[in-house]
């Protein structure tokens, strides 16, 4: 039984009531439950796999993060192909579950095969395997999560209901993705560049990844015969892209779309780079921050839940952007007020190895991810609200495409973001065989990359987030929409 929620709008003189499509309890449990696999994946992206090839197996950072580049491109082709297709299949299986299917068991192998041990190898034979299950990596991520990230805003219509499925997505990416980063820190890595502990990460990493796309995968099949339908659509490329440029054109779409886009070079930038500043900068041991993962984590949670509560009878862009507002300004604190220590005998902050800085940093790091998971639920949920107004002018439901060509163009330049950290690891000195251990740990190596990280990425997260306030789309006119369409609840 579904549940049912009455929402009472103004509309010019007129009061419209609107019971909008909602998702059951169970439905939004396993459509969030996937989230696992997709944080597992992230967390190696974002925290282990540069300072594993760079620092542990000797690839350079540039290859290392050109790897990841060409991979991060792949990838951004394959999302909007993958997308469109999703959104054209008409199975016995539906429009998205074919696709989750076939991504589990590559999906989970290729985790596990990117952090095994290569052994004896060259550098050349090194870049070309961790380009190559990098790309199966990928080319699996995307065929679980882009069916899968499509399937929300057809299980629930509901304006506020769809902060609560962002939500959970949140959530559970936090419990896999913060879940397996604690115990890699805490029980299986020694040091950041330790070879054996890495090898544990690669086994406990596959099966929370087969885990989390199956339970959702499975738990979301009962949905199959009350999801969308399409009618059968033209296949030439002349039509093909004339209804893409007539979907694409939507306001809301294309302000997401260029603050994506600023932000994607922000992620890039960001990939992997934070393990170096607790290695080399904080110089921190991993076992010593692994409580920082679960406080983070717990941390993320207890706040994402209340995110539909937060938002209730509120517009989700003014929340979002305030939200992220002030992580940008209080988030780069800590690294800024330290370099003024070391250049100017200050002393902002305590030492390192320190109880005091451990505290500190712990606070600093779980609320900044705390607010940022809350802004990313609501805009999250902004894009879902884009579908049924792009459905009302086109009458058709293409959330794969209007998920996936943002991803493509965001991708590609997420690639640039990647490559300059790498660029940035270079000219610090990280690659330079002449660097003592002094240079890097504490000294002028990680100084100068710090700096030049905080620099670079300063602007661009004011930029991406100033545009969000274009954004157009709010409880009444996303009401009409869904109540123009038909998309209610019958008693």
């Amino acid at each position: 039984m579904r549940d049912k929620a009455v929402k009472r709008e103004k509309i010019g003189v007129a009061e419209v009531e609107v019971k909008a499509q909602r998702a059951s309890t169970f439905t939004q449990f396993y459509y969030g439950f996937g989230s696992i696999a997709v944080g597992i994946k992230n967390n190696l992206l974002g925290t282990f796999l540069l300072i594993y090839y760079n620092q542990v197996l000797g690839l350079p950072a540039s290859l290392a993060t050109a790897a990841i580049g060409i991979a991060l491109l792949f990838d951004a082709i394959t999302d909007p192909l993958i997308g469109m297709w999703s959104d054209r299949t008409n199975s016995k299986w539906g429009r998205r579950h074919p696709f989750m299917y076939l991504s589990i068991i590559p999906f989970s192998l290729s985790y596990y095969f990117i952090l095994m041990d290569p052994g004896d190898i060259t550098e050349g034979d090194l870049f070309g395997r961790l380009v190559f299950w990098l790309i199966v990596l990928r080319m699996s991520m995307t065929l679980f999560e882009v069916p899968r990230g499509a399937l929300a805003p057809e299980l629930s219509k509901d304006y506020d209901q769809r902060n609560r499925l962002a939500a959970l997505g949140m959530m559970f990416g936090w419990i896999g993705g913060g879940g397996i980063d604690y115990l890699a820190k805490k029980y299986m890595l020694a040091s950041f560049v330790d070879l054996d502990g890495y090898q544990l990460l690669a086994f406990w990493g596959g099966i929370g990844i087969f885990i989390g796309s199956a339970v959702s995968c499975i738990g979301t099949h009962r949905n199959i015969p009350d999801l969308y339908k399409p009618e059968p659509r033209s296949l030439k490329l002349r039509d093909f892209f004339g209804e893409a440029k007539e979907t694409l054109s939507n306001k809301s779409w294309i302000v997401l779309f260029f603050s994506g886009i600023f932000y994607a070079l922000l992620v890039g930038l960001e990939s992997g780079v934070g393990t170096y500043y607790n290695e080399f900068f904080w110089q921190w041991d991993p076992a010593i921050i692994a409580p920082m993962s679960l406080i983070t984590v717990i941390s993320v949670i207890s706040l994402v839940f209340f995110a539909p509560f937060i938002a209730y009878g509120r517009n989700k862009k003014n929340i979002a952007v305030g939200i992220f507002i002030f992580t940008i300004i209080v988030g780069p604190l800590p690294p800024a007020l330290r370099l003024l220590d070391v250049y100017y005998g200050t002393n902002l902050l305590p030492g390192n190895g320190t109880d005091t800085l451990w505290y500190l940093l712990a606070v600093h790091g779980a609320l900044m991810a705390s607010l940022g998971a809350l802004g990313f639920v609501f805009i999250g949920s902004m894009s879902m609200d884009v579908v049924e107004q792009v459905e009302k002018k086109t009458d058709r439901r293409e959330e794969g495409l209007l998920g996936t060509v943002s991803s493509f163009v965001h991708k590609v330049v997420g690639v640039g973001g990647v490559l300059l950290s790498g660029t940035i690891l270079t000219i610090s000195g990280f690659d330079d065989p002449t660097a003592s251990l002094a240079d890097k740990y504490g000294g002028d190596v990680i100084n100068k990359f710090v700096f030049i990280h905080l620099v670079i990425g300063a602007s661009l997260p004011f930029i991406s987030t100033l545009l969000v306030l274009m954004y157009d789309i709010d409880r009444t006119k996303h009401n009409v929409h869904v109540s123009d369409l038909g998309y209610v609840e019958k008693d």
